[in-house]
């Protein structure tokens, strides 16, 4: 009867649990230590050992499709949301679906802080209701990155999004097969992911990630084929990151954001204590103006660093600032002409209507400044041809 006691007894006083982690990820059971307890003991309270107050829980670590979730925007208009998209990884521009966009530009991103920025339609695809959107200002630095997998395996769990109050939330979602579906213009899209879930037209462009928080498709809206003369059926299905690659390889090379304004024109120079970009004038009303920059041929202030980052000549100048994009606001080094050394935070605006850039003059003689060399590149330098969509295939 004792022992028959003692093994109905929990181990250490506590019962065996199992704990759920995730959106249906699994279950881990956790394993009781086998102990030995003397009979005289038997009924006795087990104690819990006092807890080490130094002690701290490891916080739980979110799962793959909430993570991922901070690479979703929601895209509105007029403060009224109209679809979902995925922001790419490294590239910060915006994957979306095309029907829901409607006409217009007057469209904003909102990311998953809550921020905003105006975005413009770069690149399209009917067939496959593929939008892609040029942010006018900032760069999201959370993006997605595309899946190897074939999304429909054995336990294959698949999650798209669905816009909320603030963000985004996860949605289990499922892909049933892959379907022939008629997309815009009549034409036959082979390989469309059917979806066996209900989508909100208002989550339309939503991207669908697997258990590795990775995308496996975009969502779209099609028409699936009937037998006979029957017309086909408005559904939504998954665009296969094939057709997404092939899709990003054809946008033009001017789908880019504009360049930041700084608003100088300058030389670069040594001098005694310092070598940069000598500030020889600052643009009225521009981002410099606005942090106080003095522009003197003789005694400008000295641009001697970007976030940074030294710089020697304009055209090192020109490059740090494009690493950077309009809003945002970057840490100049300076030497002044009171030769002391000092830190100034400058916000990037956009280039005026007249201008398409900030600038330096790329000549050591402030003599022969005449024509500003521009900080950003010509409207339209990109890099045709390729995959900004995670790694190359």
């Amino acid at each position: 009867m004792q022992r028959d006691r003692l093994a109905s007894r929990p181990v250490n006083g506590r019962p065996h649990r199992v704990r759920r982690f995730g959106y249906g990820i699994g279950l881990l059971a956790m394993l009781g230590l086998a102990v030995s307890v003397s009979p005289a003991l038997a009924d006795a309270p087990a104690k819990t050992p006092p807890k080490d107050a130094t002690t701290k829980e490891t916080p739980k670590e979110d799962p793959p499709e909430v993570k991922a979730s901070r690479g979703v925007v929601v895209i509105t208009r007029a403060g009224a949301t109209v679809g979902l998209g995925a922001v790419l990884s490294g590239d910060g521009r915006i994957l979306s679906a095309l029907s829901p966009l409607g006409s217009g530009n007057d469209l904003e991103a909102r990311y998953a802080d809550g921020t905003t920025a105006k975005v413009k339609l770069g690149h399209h695809d009917r067939a496959w209701d593929l939008a892609f959107l040029v942010p006018q200002s900032g760069k999201w630095t959370e993006g997605l990155v595309a899946s190897s997998r074939d999304p429909i395996h054995e336990n294959a769990s698949i999650h798209s999004y669905a816009a909320a109050s603030k963000g985004v939330t996860p949605t289990a979602t499922e892909i049933s097969s892959h379907k022939m579906i008629i997309g815009g213009d009549d034409k036959n899209l082979d390989n469309a992911l059917e979806l066996g879930s209900r989508i909100n037209p208002t989550n339309l462009g939503t991207p669908l990630v697997d258990e590795d928080g990775k995308v496996v498709g975009i969502i779209g809206r099609g028409c699936l084929p009937q037998e006979g003369d029957k017309p086909c059926i408005p559904v939504a299905f998954g665009v296969p990151v094939s057709a997404i690659k092939s899709f990003l390889r054809t946008v033009p090379a001017d789908a880019v954001a504009p360049q930041p304004f700084l608003g100088i024109q300058g030389v670069a120079q040594q001098g005694t204590f310092a070598r940069g970009v000598r500030v020889v004038t600052v643009a009225k009303g521009s981002p410099a103006a606005t942090a106080k920059l003095r522009g003197d041929a003789g005694d400008g202030d000295m641009i001697l660093g970007v976030g940074g980052q030294p710089v020697t000549s304009p055209d090192e100048l020109s490059s740090a600032i494009k690493k950077h994009a309009i809003g945002e606001k970057v840490v100049l080094t300076l030497f002044t002409k009171e030769q002391l050394y000092k830190t100034v935070e400058v916000t990037l605006g956009s280039p005026p209507a007249d201008t398409t850039s900030s600038t330096t003059v790329a000549t050591a003689d402030p003599k022969a400044a005449k024509s500003p060399a521009e900080l950003t590149p010509a409207k339209g330098e990109g890099k045709p041809g390729v995959d900004p969509f995670g790694k190359p295939m």
